[in-house]
């Protein structure tokens, strides 16, 4: 399973000046129970066919074989069940797949299967996403298996994640390029992160020749409240935006998420904000598979920048001008995870505008194409050569003509003179 990546846009504000980047990314491992054994066993023939028909029956907007596979007698996780499905009677699922992983019996009758589901939208990506993990409490009726309760908490030692849905009847905006999920109250936040989301492919489009997308999920929290029960513990600095990986695949894509609070707050004092962040993090929903742990951070936060038009040099100048050291440098920005580490305000500065600076300099000096043809020689040797150093001077040699070192002289010097 592939590990999911969190994207996180960053602000530091002074005044109105907005700097915008990302960082911070989610551990591939989630601390769930102990890897559980295969499914089966006849004792608990008919569970998948049961979760099988409660998907199938979210993608059909059947509500009738919906119902059926819920116990009635289970009153107050059936009253849930109802509100959950009328709440997305608007979401066009194209698949909603719920696969049991492992299944144990607490007492006769009864079994708790944990889970892996996944989902896709109609018209966007169609592979399927990094699963998430649940258990269901089910009960052996005449006519089969039947859920009864959520048994998350009990088999894997943690609350399920929020969904949209939990917070209220999900509306879906179906835009041209995008595809929008909201609650009835953020619905001018979803109107404009559409139109602003649109309005970038353009732009993105022509700093990746080639790229094709098909409608692109945003989803649309009302609050941080909302956003750290969905993502509990996986942002501490929030400023309104996000992009998520749902895999690697070319047909997997990812989404964007939106805190409205914030993405309103923000627009009130600092306008140009939002539509950069919107076209930053679509850039990184392109570039999900193209890149790999690989491909230098500072290239797809450099170019995601450039594609949201927001390339900056304050800092940086000033610090190679006066030879003084810092941290991190551009060499640190190219190896896996180099913008994790970012610990203070002044690091995340230097961190960004090298990125912004390194991926302007590429497009001025060697071409537009410069970049992508650097991002996808990184993918097409991903496992070619293992010592990160290596690699990324082959690939300058073979897409540039010149090595590392040289590469970072040129761009000292093209930052320090200004052009």
């Amino acid at each position: 399973m592939k590990p999911i990546r969190l994207l996180l846009i960053w602000a530091v504000l002074a005044g109105l000046a907005v700097f915008s980047g990302c960082a911070g990314e989610a551990p591939a491992d989630m601390p769930w129970a102990a890897p559980p054994a295969a499914a089966g066993g006849a004792a608990h023939d008919g569970i998948q066919e049961t979760l099988d028909a409660y998907g199938n029956a979210l993608v059909s907007k059947d509500r009738a074989a919906f119902l059926a596979q819920i116990d009635p007698a289970s009153t107050a996780f059936l009253e849930q069940q109802i509100l959950m499905f009328d709440r997305l009677g608007d979401v066009p699922f194209s698949k909603y797949e719920i696969v049991a992983t492992s299944i144990s019996d607490p007492a006769p009758g009864t079994a708790i299967a944990k889970v892996e589901f996944a989902w896709n939208y109609a018209g966007s990506f169609t592979g399927r996403p990094n699963p998430e993990r649940s258990a269901f409490l089910l009960v052996k009726k005449a006519e089969g298996w039947r859920l009864a309760g959520d048994a998350t908490a009990q088999a894997l030692g943690k609350p399920r994640d929020a969904h949209l849905e939990d917070f209220g009847t999900v509306r879906m905006l179906n835009g041209d390029r995008v595809l929008v999920l909201y609650h009835s109250e953020s619905e001018a936040v979803a109107q404009r992160a559409a139109t602003l989301t649109q309005n970038a492919f353009p732009r993105l489009e022509t700093s990746l020749p080639g790229v094709t997308l098909p409608k692109v999920p945003i989803v649309v929290y009302d609050s941080h409240d909302q956003v750290e029960q969905a993502f509990p513990g996986r942002w501490a600095t929030w400023t309104g935006g996000a992009s998520l990986m749902l895999g690697s695949e070319t047909d997997q894509g990812g989404e964007i998420i939106i805190d409205a609070a914030a993405f309103n707050n923000v627009d009130g004092y600092a306008p140009e904000y939002n539509p950069k962040m919107l076209a930053h993090e679509l850039t990184h929903v392109a570039l999900f598979s193209l890149t790999t742990t690989r491909t230098p951070p500072f290239l797809e936060e450099g170019l995601a920048d450039y594609v949201g038009q927001d390339i900056k040099s304050v800092l940086l100048p000033q610090k190679l001008r006066n030879g003084a050291s810092f941290r991190p440098t551009l060499s640190d920005l190219y190896r896996p995870g180099g913008f994790n580490a970012l610990l203070d305000e002044q690091a995340a500065t230097l961190a960004y505008e090298q990125a912004d600076t390194a991926v302007d300099f590429l497009e001025k000096r060697y071409g537009q194409d410069a970049v992508p043809q650097l991002i996808r020689e990184f993918k097409r040797r991903d496992d070619e050569e293992k010592d990160q150093d290596r690699l990324v001077d082959g690939v300058f040699r073979t897409v540039l003509g010149v090595g590392w070192d040289e590469f970072e002289a040129q761009w000292r010097q093209y930052v320090i003179s200004g052009s």
